[in-house]
């Protein structure tokens, strides 16, 4: 079975708590049973500074290798992922988090194909990558190339959804038609996670 595992952050490469610590330690614990499994991550800064060797493979991503042979991809964008903190700094969230996180969940998307990677299943993490499953079944509606795709989505704290305002719906690249009670509408604000908890064919706690 092939597993790729989207994650906002994966030990060693970027941590802020204890979703790094899973998304480091199960892919290798899959892997140890016989998966293949590769994980997908935002180039932050830290990427670099975590001693592992860095291999550029397209013009926005670059890889890891972790375990045995566990692939691990970074998804760059310089004026979203290169700062000292991964989600904010000290006077908050960063304001264009919205944009941040859709832009690697698109990427995710569309590299998995531009590198003929297809899993069984994508295995998504909190808010951050519960866009994924979304993109999967939205913008690649109709391509043979993810049709038989699955997908997971883990939830470790559900005290932190992806809301946002309505204004920055549009950041999302999506159909109006989907800011709905049946989609990403929360309260007159848009929920990442609840999108993602709709889409997705699995949701585990």
């Amino acid at each position: 079975m092939k597993v790729v595992f989207c994650s906002s952050e994966v030990f060693p490469f970027a941590k802020t708590g204890g979703l790094a610590d899973v998304c480091g330690s199960l892919p290798m614990a899959l892997e140890k049973i016989g998966m293949d499994v590769s994980v997908f991550l935002p180039a932050y800064r830290s990427i670099g500074q975590a001693g592992y060797p860095l291999e550029q493979i397209t013009d926005t991503v670059s890889r890891a290798m972790m375990g045995d042979n566990i692939q691990v991809y970074f998804i760059e964008h310089e004026k979203y992922f290169d700062r000292d903190g991964l989600y904010g700094d000290s006077s908050g969230d960063y304001p264009d988090n919205i944009k941040r996180f859709s832009y690697f969940c698109d990427q995710v998307s569309i590299v998995l194909k531009q590198l003929d990677i297809q899993p069984d299943i994508v295995h998504c993490h909190d808010w951050q990558t519960a866009l994924v499953p979304v993109y999967l079944k939205e913008k690649h509606k109709g391509d043979e190339f993810y049709a038989r795709m699955k997908t997971v989505l883990t939830i470790h704290s559900l005290a932190f959804q992806g809301v946002f305002p309505k204004d920055q719906y549009s950041a999302l690249g999506l159909d109006d038609k989907l800011f709905s009670r049946q989609g990403f509408e929360f309260y007159d604000q848009v929920n990442l996670l609840k999108a993602g908890i709709i889409y997705s064919d699995k949701v585990t706690t």
